[in-house]
């Protein structure tokens, strides 16, 4: 399924999450998409031209699961990985004004979110990567390298989550709003394969993906612990879709689209801890994770409260 011909070009999208387990902070899920119009398999295609988290730093982009490439190279590793893909804004608000597909207006109304910011940090030669490393997979077939971001904030999360009373919820909502996104990118009978992490222990994806579509349906393959694929009947293009686990490991665009989501991720906590550290002077920053999230929501709690914000602003239910 990794191999595509036919005369029309092929599209292939990636898709990963950052943030689903924490109780604070944003969830983020971005989706990646490039247009392949290469010869054979475009896995092996990519791999030569990137390298993983356990190969030796060189020129190439450092494409891996974002856990793997954030230990080992940091947040440096994950921001030359997006300024070597991505034609990005100036300013981190202005790339996600013109990319999120969702919650933009709701994380403009957290105290701690700076749109202002600059997209990367001092010494990051965006242009630099960005023009060579869109040169090399421009020759060897991949063109047209885009993404969304679909973020949710504690607020949203929360109301997502009760609405439906399913925290996997906010995962397939993120699936839908960046797939439904990305049509745009898109021609009549193009062939879209799309790639994704799987939802926890989900292998049933029919009804999700069946919102994508304008007309059509989606018709059921494998369903399995191992691997869930699908195929539209109907539609306007001709969508393939594959949701495994380890998604990011196997399939590299899965891998680009897992870290960008913890790049934005990071960046956003990065914010969240210094608009903490002003209220609360002295207060050690965190990640956001059940191990450490109540130790710190404890502290912020009654600052919170004096700033009108109610647990349900700050902290995920779920």
């Amino acid at each position: 399924m990794s191999q595509f011909q036919g005369a029309t070009p092929t599209w292939v999208v990636g898709m990963d999450e950052a943030g689903y387990g924490p109780n604070l902070g944003p969830f983020v899920m971005a989706g990646v998409t490039a247009k392949w119009k290469g010869e054979g398999d475009w896995v092996e295609a990519f791999k030569t031209l990137s390298r993983s988290a356990k190969k030796k730093q060189d020129s190439k982009p450092l494409v891996d699961d974002s856990k793997k490439a954030y230990a080992k190279e940091g947040l440096e590793g994950l921001e030359k990985t997006v300024a070597s893909f991505f034609n990005t804004k100036e300013t981190i608000g202005a790339w996600l004004n013109e990319k999120s597909v969702f919650g933009i207006t709701d994380l403009a109304q957290e105290s701690w979110f700076k749109p202002e910011e600059n997209t990367f940090l001092p010494g990051i030669d965006s242009d630099s990567l960005h023009s060579i490393n869109s040169l090399n997979f421009a020759e060897a077939g991949f063109e047209s390298f885009d993404c969304r971001f679909f973020i949710l904030p504690s607020l949203a999360f929360n109301e997502v989550v009760e609405k439906e009373d399913n925290k996997g919820a906010v995962l397939s909502k993120g699936m839908i709003n960046i797939f439904k996104h990305f049509e745009s990118n898109f021609s009549q009978n193009d062939s879209i394969y799309g790639y994704v992490d799987k939802h926890g222990g989900k292998n049933n994806y029919s009804a999700t993906l069946q919102n994508i579509l304008n007309k059509g349906l989606i018709l059921a393959g494998q369903e399995g612990l191992s691997e869930s694929n699908y195929k539209s009947l109907g539609a306007d293009q001709n969508w393939n879709f594959k949701i495994l686990p380890k998604a990011d490991v196997n399939y590299p665009m899965v891998g680009l689209a897992s870290m960008l989501a913890k790049w934005m991720r990071e960046r956003l906590m990065k914010q969240f801890n210094i608009y903490w550290s002003e209220q609360v002077p002295g207060i050690i920053p965190t990640a956001g994770y059940p191990g450490d999230a109540p130790r710190f929501y404890e502290l912020i709690k009654e600052k919170a409260a004096a700033l009108g914000l109610s647990k349900e602003k700050v902290w995920r239910s779920r």
